[in-house]
């Protein structure tokens, strides 16, 4: 970490334009989330302010005697590190706290390295001390810098390759047709899991381990005729989860999982269910001759396979969203089937006493 110029003042600030607006594009499609309590458009704010300002200052403390790719490095990488401490200190406490850790320790530790007398008799002027103290900031500085890839590395690497930061352990049954243990009666105290004060008790691992039963209830309730995966990852902020027919995914965010109500956490799995149920709706119907396509039972599949191919997400206009076919059913069916779980649970605990 010794100052040393290596690259040209002109060379130094086009990288740091570049590298500036990768990372930010990099950083909203892999790692973004919202900073809680905020919305999307807030968060991309800050985010973007934060960045400009951080890269800023580091290419000014930096362009007269470090210009190096290390500089370059941290300078770029620092803004969006602190970004993610903040947005994801709800959703994995232990990793940001044990990033953070590690970085104020060895930081401190190469402080004060960097502080202890030398034997060079510069040091001892005023000069020589001031640039032990820069040096020994800059130095940490980059430090920190390293040491939060711990947090962010992980989640990129599971976002990217879509493996989620949680998968749940219950047994996934590949269709409706191998589930038939897998009833609410069945699986009763698993269910009863769901009231707020047992919920409560469980940890993210737990919680999503009882979903999983639900799924497999929901697989077998709703006739699917695929496996449906359960994963836990870090969403945009503003999506508790969502559905991917191409992977046959539910993802949960895990805020939601570790911070919501437990009916909260179950209506948003129901109306995920229901999705991959209204997929397979859109197959059925496409599988059926044309004369049997005006019956009843394919009412509503038209909109589906509208909706579906121009989907709105939501994220230029929420009404629209909201009143889409596909989604007023999935609200519906997902109010239904909590209502139904929570009256179990009732019969259940009345049948005890």
């Amino acid at each position: 970490m010794r100052n040393a110029n290596t690259m040209r003042p002109q060379k130094y600030i086009t990288d740091h334009l570049l590298w500036l607006i990768t990372a930010m594009l990099w950083y909203r499609g892999v790692l973004f989330t919202a900073i809680p309590g905020m919305t999307v458009k807030q968060s991309k704010i800050i985010l973007w302010i934060s960045a400009l300002t951080l890269v800023a200052f580091g290419y000014i403390i930096t362009m007269k005697k470090r210009r190096n790719n290390l500089s370059l490095f941290t300078n770029i990488l620092l803004p969006y590190e602190l970004y993610a401490v903040v947005t994801y200190r709800t959703y994995l406490p232990r990793l940001v706290w044990c990033s953070v850790l590690l970085a104020g320790i060895l930081s401190l530790a190469f402080i004060i390295l960097g502080m202890l007398p030398t034997a060079h008799s510069e040091h001892h002027s005023a000069e020589g001390r001031k640039r032990q103290v820069v040096h020994s900031l800059l130095g940490a500085r980059t430090i920190t810098a390293v040491c939060i890839l711990i947090l962010i590395v992980p989640v990129g690497i599971s976002n990217i390759f879509g493996l989620g930061l949680m998968t749940t352990k219950t047994p996934l049954v590949s269709a409706a047709s191998e589930a038939e243990e897998w009833t609410v009666k069945n699986n009763i105290d698993t269910v009863c899991l769901l009231r707020e004060e047992e919920w409560k008790k469980l940890n993210s691992q737990q919680k999503l381990d009882v979903l999983g039963v639900v799924l497999n209830i929901e697989i077998r309730y709703l006739g699917l005729n695929h496996e449906v995966y359960l994963k836990s990852s870090v969403l945009n902020g503003e999506t508790a989860a969502h559905y991917s027919h191409k992977d046959h995914e539910i993802v949960i965010d895990l805020g939601q999982l570790e911070t919501a109500s437990a009916a909260d956490v179950l209506d948003s799995l129901c109306h995920e269910c229901y999705h991959a149920y209204q997929y397979q709706m859109i197959a059925l119907y496409e599988d059926t001759p044309e004369k049997y396509r005006n019956m009843l039972l394919f009412q509503y599949v038209g909109s589906y396979i509208e909706e579906m191919s121009d989907y709105n997400d939501g994220s230029s206009d929420l009404m629209d969203y909201y009143y889409q076919t596909i989604e007023i059913q999935a609200r519906q069916y997902a109010e239904l089937a909590v209502a139904d779980y929570y009256g179990r649970i009732r019969e259940c605990l009345t049948a005890e006493d």
